[in-house]
């Protein structure tokens, strides 16, 4: 392969990679991502969880469909949307993951949300599930009743 073949291929292929980039860099979008790592979801079911227009909600599912990030099955009159493989979750679960260690906005935000908490205490999963077995807690999943109802951790009150 020849040197400007050779870098016509790499221009293409980071394109392309380029394009998952892009429809990751909007924040209604990685909640989305988010809230169908949870279970299938119709537009109206996003739209309203995320406090956006029904219209605002189909832009940004066609910006993950074109990134080949989301999919969907139509049922009747409702089209519903799910993640497009299980290594959707990985990289959305990855950039959570990043934010978390390398954000200092991040720790700043999470710590002035729960500032009036004198007694708020981070904790790994593995010690809250050995909590919530002893009984020496309770955990409240204070998320919406669908969220919930899709997922939550076990022994969790709504």
């Amino acid at each position: 392969m020849s040197t400007d073949a050779h870098r016509v291929f790499k221009n293409r292929l980071y394109s392309l990679f380029a394009r998952i980039g892009k429809a990751l860099s909007n924040p209604h979008r990685l909640e989305m991502l988010e809230l169908l790592a949870q279970g299938e979801r119709t537009v109206d079911s996003l739209a309203s969880e995320m406090g956006v227009s029904v219209a605002n909600a189909s832009q940004h599912l066609q910006a993950l469909r074109q990134a080949a990030l989301v999919e969907s099955r139509k049922d009747g009159l409702f089209v519903h949307y799910r993640l497009a493989a299980p290594g959707v979750f990985e990289l959305s679960k990855a950039i959570r993951t990043v934010a978390e260690d390398r954000l200092a906005d991040l720790d700043r935000l999470v710590r002035e949300h729960f500032a009036d908490r004198d007694d708020a205490e981070a904790v790994p999963m593995s010690e809250l599930l050995k909590r919530a077995r002893s009984k020496e807690i309770v955990i409240l999943d204070a998320r919406s009743a669908s969220e919930y109802a899709a997922g939550h951790i076990p022994g969790a009150i709504s």
